[in-house]
């Protein structure tokens, strides 16, 4: 079942006995509404509410407002489905099991044509000890 948009009730211009320019960008956004050329992401009833809108009204024409708040809100919430992607992935990241390895790098055999002789007897005295006591000795 599609759902269709409710069509919002049609407003009508405001006759202006002297030129006010605020009177002058209703007009101008009531006809663009009826019209049908507002974006249709596009929601007049919210915009007017915003004071944002308020401002580019102020310093633009009303079509370049309607476009530029319409570009400004788009890129709003593309930046925050960016923002809610980002954490989701972060906190499937941490979800994965982590290597009980570690990073650490394998302890080096020991050399022992390099070995003094007194260090020599202290690893073989070791690896008695540990045979002694019951200790596999890996060599």
């Amino acid at each position: 079942m599609i759902f269709k948009k409710k069509p919002e009730p049609e407003v009508e211009p405001v006759e202006n006995e002297t030129e006010n320019p605020f009177i002058d960008a209703a007009n101008e956004l009531a006809e663009m509404e009826n019209n049908g050329e507002l974006p249709e992401d596009f929601s007049l009833a919210e915009a007017v509410k915003d004071g944002t809108f308020a401002a580019l009204l102020q310093e633009f024409e009303p079509r370049a407002a309607v476009r530029i708040y319409a570009a400004e809100q788009r890129a709003a919430h593309a930046e925050e489905a960016v923002k809610t992607r980002m954490s989701e992935q972060a906190r499937s990241r941490s979800a994965l099991p982590k290597s009980q390895r570690g990073d650490r790098a394998a302890a080096a055999s020991p050399d022992y044509m390099s070995m003094s002789r007194e260090a020599f007897s202290a690893l073989e005295q070791q690896y008695k000890n540990a045979a002694h006591n019951g200790k596999r000795v890996h060599i």
